[in-house]
This record gives structure tokens, sequence and C-alpha cells, in this order.
């Protein structure tokens, strides 16, 4: 399979139970290309991080996934893939509404404080090498009530505009690509500064959770393995996993 744009295939569907798991079932059928998209007005069970659920109300919002070739990457550079796309989700909503987004580590997108868009990347090894990934966006577009989450925001709640979903796509790509260029040439120390330009609470004392034990760190930095790095309040710096750790409010 070769490499492609993003977006010169997209295959829509009106209800899935999850885009990432419908693309997973292509490529193990081998009827899929890199760069295909796999958009869908509907999921049933929507993939989120740490094996939550992405809620969607029918034909609203963008959920999507990608199947991209990510074989240049390896174990120990792997994260920057994720750091490219929520650089590229948080490039491409400044682009639309102006207002400047954040990222929430390890990939989530804010923006006033509030969660607009996430991501949830699962990745194909043969071999212990990396051979694809696919990418699951949500992004919250037209949506204007969210019952039973908080700190939820969409696109038409900034602006009380209704957009098109191709449209955002289509300008979502762009961003995509643009950033995943700069991942293939290996750009990675830009990714990273971008990165953590825009990563929330950086370099902030903040409230954590582990294990039902509540502490104060402060973050500085998410490594190359995804692992968030804390400063703690007797000055030892101490890296996290992603389900390891809590932030609270």
């Amino acid at each position: 399979m070769k490499s492609q744009s993003l977006g010169n295939q997209i295959i829509k569907l009106s209800s899935v139970n999850s885009t990432n798991n419908y693309t997973a079932k292509l490529v193990k059928e081998t009827k899929i290309s890199f760069g295909t998209v796999i958009m869908a007005d509907f999921q049933t069970h929507g993939k989120g991080q740490r094996s939550s659920f992405w809620k969607s109300d029918k034909g609203l919002n963008l959920l999507i996934s990608i199947y991209f070739d990510s074989s240049f990457l390896n174990s120990e550079n792997i994260f920057f893939l994720s750091k490219a796309i929520a650089l590229a989700i948080r490039e491409c909503l400044e682009k639309i509404t102006g207002i400047k987004a954040s990222i929430k580590w390890p990939n989530d997108i804010l923006i006033n404080g509030s969660k607009i868009a996430g991501v949830l990347i699962e990745n194909q090894w043969k071999n212990e090498k990396l051979s694809s990934s696919i990418i699951g966006i949500g992004l919250n577009v037209n949506q204007v009530v969210f019952s039973g989450l908080e700190n939820v925001i969409s696109l038409k709640n900034l602006t009380s505009k209704v957009y098109n979903l191709n449209s955002i796509l289509k300008s979502l790509c762009s961003s995509l690509d643009t950033q995943f260029s700069r991942l293939r040439n290996f750009d990675i120390f830009e990714i990273d500064r971008q990165y953590h330009s825009f990563l929330f609470n950086h370099n902030q004392w903040s409230n954590y959770e582990k294990n039902k034990i509540n502490f104060k760190g402060k973050l500085i930095k998410v490594d190359s393995f995804g692992k968030m790095v804390l400063e703690l309040e007797n000055g030892d710096k101490k890296s996290f996993e992603i389900k390891e750790i809590n932030l609270l409010k």
C-alpha cells in the first residue's frame, strides 16, 4: 500500500459501532489504503481514552478514523504521532474560530478549559515493528447539549454558527497533512516545542490523584514515550503513565 494524502478516499457511514473498529476490519481484510478516512454520522460504541465511550448525537459532530502509514516510527518516538495529531486539531480549530485551543495530556483538545475534541490511536505491529496506525478523532461541531457530561463544548457553543462537517473534515485533513509531513521529516524538536507551548497546565502546580491519594505536582513535560513528568513538592521528578494518574479539578 502506498501513502497518500488524507481524504483522497472517504468512506461515509450512517451508523457504525466504532469507526476505529470498522477501519480495523477493513485493514484485516486488506480493503483499505493508507490515507483513507472513515466518517460516520453516529457510533453506537464510540471509543475514548481509558476504555471510555465517546458520546455524540447523530449527524451533529465529526466522527472519523484515519488509516495511517506509521511504519517509519518506532517504540521510542511513536508518541510524536500523538503530539502531531493534537497540534493539527488545535491548529484547525484556531483557524476556524480564531480562538486559541490547548492540549490536555495526552491529546484531548480544550477551548476555554472545556473539551472539544478527543483522539484514540490504535497501533498495529508486525514482527515487533510498527506497521500502521488507526487514528480515531471525535470533534464536537454542531451539538449544543451534552447530557451527563461536564466541561464539554462544541464549535456551535463557541460561535453560534452551524458548520458543514465535510468542510471541517477538509480543513482538518489539511492541518493533519502538514503535521504528518513534519513528522515524516523527523522535525520532532519543533513538534515537541509546539506541543509543550500549548500544553494545558504546563509548568503550573496542580492537584493530582493516584490510587485515591491526592498530591500536588508541576507538569514539566510529556516525554517521547507519552509519560507525563511531574515535579513534586519535595523537588523530585516522577513520570506517570496515561492510566496511572488523574488531574483533579
